[in-house]
């Protein structure tokens, strides 16, 4: 079962909001859920560009994968995952291919690339 307060860390900084993984997850529709119910609060009705820190290789299941893709964007303007190896790479360029996300998102294998980008919609 995941601990959302102590397994992902979330955090608004020069208008960028970013979720980061500490621990590998598994992630199933409920967690899902219950990752974006967090990330509603902590954004308390305003929308950000978001980083994604897929550093830790946290998977989610098709049913997590198909919510975060359409109904699990709110409040998201545009999304940057950041990976740090080949595999999650390819995992994440698939997964957008096969559910296209409502929002623009990109994957990048640097942190600041990936900031960088953001930065640009950041208000």
């Amino acid at each position: 079962m995941i601990d959302i307060d102590n397994d992902v860390s979330m955090y608004i900084e020069d208008g960028i909001l970013f979720l980061i993984a500490n621990k590998v997850l598994s992630i199933d529709l409920d967690m899902a859920k219950a990752i974006v119910k967090k990330r509603l609060d902590v954004c308390n009705g305003k929308s950000y560009p978001t980083f994604l820190d897929y550093g830790k290789s946290t998977y989610a299941d098709l049913q997590a994968r198909q919510y975060f893709s359409k109904e699990g964007v709110e409040g998201v303007l545009l999304a940057a995952f950041c990976v740090n190896n080949v595999a999650s790479k390819l995992f994440i360029n698939c997964y957008l291919m096969v559910h296209t996300p409502a929002i623009p998102t990109k994957v990048f294998s640097d942190r600041a690339s990936a900031i960088k980008w953001l930065k640009q919609f950041a208000g």
